[in-house]
C-alpha cells in the first residue's frame, strides 16, 4: 500500500508527491505484469481541495494550482486496477465496495447476492 499523506491542500508538496506515486505506481504494474498473479489497485480515499491548473511553464516545469476549498469535496474519484480480478473494478460504485472487491479478489470471501 502507497499513501501520498502531503497532497492534501498542500500545493508545496502535491506535485512531488504526484511524481512519487508515478513512480510507485508503475513499480507496482511492472511487477504485476511480470507476476502475472498480482493485482494493483489504484484509487484516492476522498478527493481534496477540488485542485485546478489555472496555468503553467512547460519549459521551466511549473505549474500553478488554485484551490476551491480547504476541505474535502464531494467529487467522485476513479478506481483503476490492473492484473487478476481487475475486471471486478469496473463501474460506479461506493467508495466502501473496494474492500468488499479485494476481498474477493484475494479469495478471502464472497459476496452473497442480496
Amino acid at each position: 500500500m502507497v499513501e501520498g499523506s502531503q497532497i492534501d491542500n498542500y500545493p508545496d508538496t502535491l506535485v512531488s508527491e504526484t511524481l512519487d506515486f508515478d513512480r510507485a505506481v508503475g513499480v507496482a504494474l511492472d511487477f504485476a505484469q511480470k507476476d502475472r498473479h498480482t493485482l494493483v489497485v489504484i484509487t484516492a480515499d476522498h478527493e481534496t481541495g477540488g485542485v485546478t491548473i489555472p496555468g503553467g511553464n512547460i519549459a521551466s516545469h511549473m505549474v500553478s494550482l488554485s484551490f476551491s476549498t480547504k476541505d474535502h469535496t464531494a467529487v467522485m474519484v476513479p478506481v483503476y486496477a490492473y492484473g487478476r480480478g481487475a475486471e471486478k473494478f469496473d463501474g460506479i460504485y461506493d467508495n466502501t465496495d473496494i474492500f468488499k472487491k479485494m476481498m474477493v479478489s484475494f479469495r478471502f470471501t464472497q459476496i452473497k447476492n442480496k
